[in-house]
């Protein structure tokens, strides 16, 4: 219980909206697949592609309803074993957003790695969503 003591405290501080510093790989791997933001259960679908040129992914977050609630894709976090890869989100609006990063030679085509995006929501909580696990894909 101990050792997950600074994980929950984490997500408690970040949900109550303080201001805390990126997590660490183990309280990204234990961010929720799925946030229940104003009686809306969201969840975020990703797309990670790796090519000699560099590596990005793109992101979508997704509801059974319509429109999506009020929360801005911020950040987008990729691990895989004890490495991470960390950018800001270009969004393309309506919970869809993009990174690319050059020279980021961590990630090879067919890896598996989890992605993690850093939500805010209309009031400025940060809030933390993980896709289910995936491999990345070859970039054109």
């Amino acid at each position: 219980m101990k050792a997950l003591w600074p994980v929950l405290l984490g997500f408690a501080l970040t949900a109550c909206g303080a201001q805390v510093a990126a997590p660490g790989v183990d309280q990204l791997l234990g961010a929720p697949t799925a946030l229940n933001v104003g009686g809306q259960v969201l969840t975020v679908g990703t797309a990670p592609a790796a090519s000699s040129q560099g590596f990005g992914v793109k992101v979508r977050l997704a509801s059974a309803r319509t429109p999506l609630p009020a929360v801005r894709l911020d950040g987008v976090f990729v691990v895989s074993g004890s490495a991470l890869w960390k950018s800001p989100l270009s969004s393309a609006g309506d919970g869809q957003g993009s990174a690319w990063g050059r020279n980021v030679s961590a990630w090879q085509p067919g890896e598996p790695v989890q992605v993690v995006v850093r939500l805010k929501d209309e009031r400025g909580r940060v809030l933390w969503l993980r896709g289910p696990q995936t491999r990345v894909g070859q970039a054109p």
